[in-house]
C-alpha cells in the first residue's frame, strides 16, 4: 500500500519525527511499512513538515503519486512548493535529515560526530538523530562549526527552528553565526 497525505481524523496520533501530537482536522504524512510485528502493514504518522525535513524520499514519493492520481492536490496542501523543496534539500543533502535541533552544550563531555573533539561546555551544537528500526535514534552531536563540512551546507536554521521550538530570536542568530565560522578543529 502506498504511503497517504490525509486529514487526522482524531487527535490521538503523535509525530514520529518532533513527538508533539497531530490535531484532529490537521494534515498529515502516514509512511506505509511492513508490520515487524506481524503480518500487513503499519503506518508512521509526521505531521507534512516533519515528513518533508526527516523522511524526505518518502514524503516526495506521497506527494507526487498524489499529483499523478488527482490532478493537483498541491494546491490542497498549505506550503506544498515550501515542503517539496525541503525534502528535495533533504535529498540532495543526505545527513540534513539527520537534524533534531539544537542547543547550547551543558557539559564538555560529549563529541562531535564530525571532527572527534569534544564539544566544550556552553557552544552551539546540533543534535542528530538516525531512522532505524522504525523511530528516531539518539546519534550524538555536531559543533555548529562542522556543519558545512558534515553537512555539506550551513543553511540548516529552519529545520533547527523546527525541532528546537523555543529557542529565541537571539539564540538562532547566534546560532546562525556560529553556522557560519569556520572550523578550526
Amino acid at each position: 500500500m502506498p504511503h497517504v497525505v490525509e486529514i487526522a481524523p482524531t487527535g490521538r496520533a503523535k509525530c514520529r519525527a518532533c513527538e508533539r501530537k497531530i490535531d484532529k482536522g490537521e494534515l498529515r504524512f502516514g509512511e506505509r511499512l511492513p508490520n515487524v510485528f506481524g503480518e500487513g502493514e503499519m503506518t508512521l504518522w509526521f505531521h507534512m513538515r516533519c515528513a518533508a525535513y526527516k523522511r524526505p524520499e518518502p514524503f516526495l514519493e506521497a506527494l507526487h503519486a498524489a499529483v499523478e492520481t488527482d490532478g493537483a492536490p498541491t494546491t490542497e496542501i498549505e506550503d506544498a512548493p515550501a515542503l517539496e523543496a525541503a525534502a528535495e534539500f533533504g535529498v540532495a543533502h543526505r545527513r540534513v535529515p539527520r537534524i533534531n535541533g539544537a542547543d547550547l552544550a551543558p557539559t564538555g563531555r560529549a563529541r562531535c560526530k564530525s571532527c572527534r573533539e569534544a564539544i566544550d561546555k556552553g557552544t552551539w551544537r546540533i543534535v542528530l538523530v538516525f531512522f532505524e528500526e522504525y523511530r528516531f535514534q539518539p546519534s550524538g552531536f555536531i559543533h555548529a562549526a562542522c556543519a558545512r563540512e558534515y553537512f555539506e551546507t550551513t543553511d540548516v536554521i529552519e529545520r533547527v527552528r523546527w525541532f528546537s521550538p523555543t529557542l529565541t530570536a537571539d539564540e538562532l542568530e547566534s546560532l546562525r553565526t556560529a553556522l557560519e565560522s569556520t572550523s578550526t578543529r
